[in-house]
């Protein structure tokens, strides 16, 4: 996979006090760090390494972020040293990104489906740009006065536009070609003398998009708490996804049988833009039946076989390995994980961000139903119907 890069490195200075001592990135908006929030939508993509580039309050950004690992991606902070703009700021990044890469804005938040842009369905094109809608954001001064032709090739317009830089672009490696170490703007510096040549090419999105550089956007996105959370598919495994084993443990991936309409239902999921989480109690581990070496193993396989059927993903899994009676000690503390406990959720909540009043959990016994009504999650249980046939009455 490719390398994703957020810019972190600007001051704010519109908000004032607010980032006298913090940055823009890293403030906090109803208990979440912005960057949090950024990072949160990015991993289900899994990007090889996630960069940082940062200038304004550094060592905020290292302290907290650097040579982590989120989900399956490595962030790194990139000092681009004395602020260079949003242009210079990517100088840094010559000796660093070797292949084509994503870059997005760490002060908007803009929610799409950033598969659509690295799709790549453009021809010698050196930029795909995600556009949004100009009606709220009319002092925007960065890219707009925009339209796209036939070809979706992005160009400017002396008439009114309802179009504008959405702050997210998927670049092919030769963008680095026209970065210089100097201050100066990647928007109007760079990307407009580029839209000029017909190299940028642009793509609409609906979704909601927001700067929090201002103010009002602060005190709106205070108002409305889950404006930047993301909505989820919760499922459980055995009976759900795949067939029960009776009396038994699904031991290999061998065992391992997809119901009806299970491979369809997940690509349903993704493409409605929700995420797809399963929460499974597997005692199994416990009980020392199987190892989790081969748990994991066997889900490897799983959505291995998913994407080959149909490109559909699943974004998490999250298992129990519970059994208080477990002759492995490591076994028996982790009891609030299992179903109808909801640790599991509370942990995918608290990583992706996720809006729980948005998101639903289909299960096939009590202790799904009482793991998702502890978190306040709407409930449904598995019919005899096909996943996707039920999945199109309840989304």
């Amino acid at each position: 996979m490719i390398d994703a890069v957020i810019l972190v490195g600007g001051k704010g200075s519109r908000l004032g006090y607010l980032t006298k001592n913090t940055p823009k990135p890293l403030l906090k908006i109803n208990d979440q760090i912005f960057l949090d929030t950024l990072i949160a939508k990015l991993i289900k993509y899994n990007f090889n390494k996630i960069y940082l580039l940062c200038s304004y309050k550094k060592e905020q950004f290292f302290k907290l972020y650097n040579n982590k690992i989120i989900h399956n991606s490595k962030i790194i902070c990139i000092d681009e040293g004395l602020a260079k703009g949003t242009g210079g700021a990517l100088f840094k990044l010559k000796k660093i990104i070797k292949k084509d890469f994503l870059l997005i804005n760490g002060d908007t938040f803009f929610d799409i489906n950033i598969s659509k842009l690295l799709e790549n369905k453009f021809q010698n094109n050196i930029c795909t740009m995600a556009l949004t809608s100009n009606r709220d954001h009319k002092k925007n001064v960065k890219i707009n006065n925009i339209e796209i032709n036939k070809s979706n090739e992005i160009q400017f317009t002396k008439n009114s536009s309802k179009l504008m830089n959405g702050g997210i672009y998927f670049f092919k490696r030769k963008i680095l070609n026209f970065i210089i170490k100097k201050n100066c703007s990647l928007e109007n510096d760079i990307l407009k003398n580029l839209i000029i040549k017909k190299k940028i090419h642009g793509i609409v999105f609906k979704e909601k998009f927001i700067d929090i550089g201002s103010y009002k956007s602060i005190k709106f996105l205070k108002k409305n708490k889950d404006f930047l959370k993301q909505k989820a598919i919760f499922l459980d495994r055995d009976g759900v996804i795949n067939q029960l084993k009776k009396n038994d443990y699904i031991k290999n991936y061998n065992e391992f049988k997809f119901l009806p309409g299970v491979i369809d239902g997940i690509k349903y999921i993704n493409e409605k833009n929700y995420l797809l989480i399963i929460i499974t109690n597997q005692a199994c581990i416990g009980k020392l039946i199987i190892t989790e070496k081969k748990l994991n193993l066997m889900h490897i396989k799983m959505k291995k076989n998913i994407k080959l059927k149909n490109n559909g993903h699943i974004d998490d899994i999250y298992y129990s390995p519970y059994y208080k009676y477990s002759n492995n000690i490591k076994y028996r503390s982790d009891e609030f994980d299992r179903k109808p406990n909801p640790g599991m959720l509370i942990k995918a909540i608290k990583k992706w961000n996720i809006n729980t009043k948005k998101s639903i959990f289909i299960g096939d016994s009590l202790t799904d139903h009482q793991s998702s009504k502890k978190m306040r999650i709407e409930f449904y249980y598995k019919t005899n119907s096909k996943l996707i046939s039920q999945l199109k009455r309840i989304i």
